[in-house]
């Protein structure tokens, strides 16, 4: 009797990994999201001795292009595919480089499954030579057959490395080894030999479990800091009735004072707002002066997940003290 192989579901949303250029000697300039999901798998035969897989067509864009509804899709439809059949294996999901770590951190706040959800995307296109997404995507599908990756959250791998949605960022505009998880690394690596992932403390269940995700969703603006910033930025942005602000403090999340000063001289109700740095790793500790204009320190998280965050917990009609709650158990 034939031996079943694991069951798969394959979302592809397009990025570098689906791009073609003329030439295999071009790196930078390809047009992404050109090759469809199911020309990926008919291009790696590998695969069928891992997983038989089920492909969907969610996007084919470039990641930067991808909006709201793409990931309300996303969400829907791994939701929908995890309860509806039992003996899925996990969800791999086919991805552009540039905002794949807010994607993967938005699925593990919302996905609340220990079957694992593995993201995947490559910084080279398919015709390049040397393109490194096959391999990160056969090595995708090891990480998501695996009992090693259940009850992890949503994962990341890329360049035979496995990582966490909380920590993952892209790095680097070049290289096959451009995502990093600051401060924490990879959780761990995947091979010929199989999936290594040390036995740690399983991840917590996901924060927004259960939320429905509307049609139209709150207008979340991220700012960055820098040497005397525009003065009219912020009070423009609240007198026209942004819901949320991302700051993207100096330092250890620090604002300026021409950004205080706006803050302190609005006298309208203030929008839920985070510090978040732009230095790339480190947190961002609470501060009594921020505290007192409304802000709260968004820990480790960076600008861009900070935002995803304060998405959902403005979709779940959080208020300070629920957001401020909802940080405490990710510092936990």
């Amino acid at each position: 009797m034939a031996m079943q192989h694991p069951r798969l579901l394959l979302l592809g949303t397009g990025g570098t990994i689906a791009g073609t250029a003329p030439e295999s000697t071009q790196l930078n300039r390809y047009a992404a999201g050109v090759i469809a999901a199911e020309g990926l798998l008919d291009a790696l035969p590998e695969l069928a001795a891992l997983a038989e897989i089920q492909v969907e067509q969610i996007a084919n864009v470039d990641s930067a292009d991808l909006g709201f509804s793409h990931w309300r899709s996303l969400v829907e439809r791994i939701r929908q595919s995890l309860a509806a059949d039992p003996g899925l294996a996990g969800v791999v999901i086919t991805h552009g480089t540039n905002t794949l770590e807010e994607t993967a951190w938005l699925l593990h706040l919302l996905i609340d499954d220990p079957r694992p959800v593995v993201l995947v995307g490559a910084m080279r296109p398919a015709s390049a030579l040397s393109a490194d997404g096959p391999l990160n995507l056969y090595q995708a599908v090891q990480v998501a057959i695996s009992a090693e990756a259940r009850g992890r959250g949503v994962l990341v791998v890329m360049d035979g490395q496995i990582h966490s949605a909380r920590a993952v960022s892209k790095r680097a505009t070049q290289g096959v080894g451009a995502f990093h998880s600051s401060g924490r690394g990879p959780l761990g690596w995947v091979d010929d030999l199989g999936v290594h992932l040390p036995e740690v403390e399983r991840s917590a269940p996901a924060l927004f479990a259960g939320l429905s995700l509307p049609r139209v969703w709150p207008q979340v603006v991220i700012l960055h800091g820098c040497v005397e910033p525009p003065q009219a930025l912020i009070p423009a942005l609240l007198s026209a009735g942004v819901q949320g602000l991302v700051f993207t403090g100096t330092g250890a999340g620090q604002l300026s004072v021409v950004e205080r000063d706006a803050l302190a001289q609005w006298d309208g109700q203030p929008p839920l707002m985070l510090r978040a740095n732009r230095c790339g790793s480190g947190p961002v500790h609470r501060c009594e002066d921020h505290a007192k204009l409304g802000l709260l320190p968004a820990g480790d998280l960076s600008p861009q997940k900070a935002r995803v965050l304060l998405l959902l917990a403005l979709m779940a009609g959080d208020d300070r003290d629920a957001l401020a709650a909802r940080l405490k158990t990710l510092s936990g």
